[in-house]
């Protein structure tokens, strides 16, 4: 009989033990979702912003390259490695260019860099007399070349050749342009390029220095 008491403390005893358990489990459990759930949500949150992010860069990237496209003289491919690759030699030519014209005015570079007033001049080259040389400095913007382009198209003009420098801000470039004879055809033409160096240009970063 006492054995049989005692056997029945000892069984009430375990369970006991055991409901504290399982109740000490229920409760770690329930915690641990508790922390988990934000846990998620932050990495999926997280995970939202990055991809965001990088098509926001995917899609700056593509206006870049655009942009070089329109900008290139005699670009033939139009896929982003021949358009890095005609960039870089592009750069390369015009710092080769800028050290020839600065050596020839010995050592002065006022020739070659931009003015801080807008400025227009006319030539004709030397090698071809058929082709307009027109010097000019204004405001840099991302849309020069193609209002340039435009205006000079409009007067059934074709630019053959460009050099530009870039520098804070401002630019200097030199035009070839066929297409002109006359004293009335320049003076179309020079109307043409006056409208697209005088264009205001927006709030915008400089696209590089020399």
């Amino acid at each position: 009989m006492v054995r049989l008491k005692q056997l029945e403390q000892d069984i009430q005893q375990h369970l006991r033990r055991y409901r504290a358990s399982i109740s000490t489990i229920d409760f770690s459990f329930k915690s641990l979702k508790k922390v988990t759930k934000p846990k998620a949500e932050a990495n999926i949150a997280n995970a939202q912003k990055h991809k965001t992010a990088e098509r926001h860069r995917r899609k700056r990237i593509s206006r870049q390259f655009d942009m070089l496209r329109t900008i290139l003289p005699n670009l033939i491919k139009m896929d982003k490695a021949s358009v890095l690759g005609e960039t870089v030699r592009q750069v390369r030519e015009l710092k080769n260019r800028v050290k020839e014209m600065k050596g020839a005015s010995n050592g002065s570079l006022e020739c070659v860099l931009p003015g801080e007033l807008n400025s227009l001049s006319f030539g004709f080259s030397e090698k071809d007399g058929n082709l307009v040389k027109a010097t000019f400095s204004c405001d840099d913007r991302p849309e020069l070349i193609a209002d340039l382009t435009r205006e000079i198209r409009k007067v059934s003009g074709t630019i053959v050749r460009a050099e530009m420098v870039f520098i804070g801000g401002r630019n200097k470039s030199v035009l070839w342009i066929k297409g002109f004879s006359g004293n009335e055809r320049m003076g179309m033409l020079k109307r043409a390029l006056k409208m697209a160096i005088d264009i205001p240009k927006k709030n915008w970063n400089p696209r590089f220095n020399i």
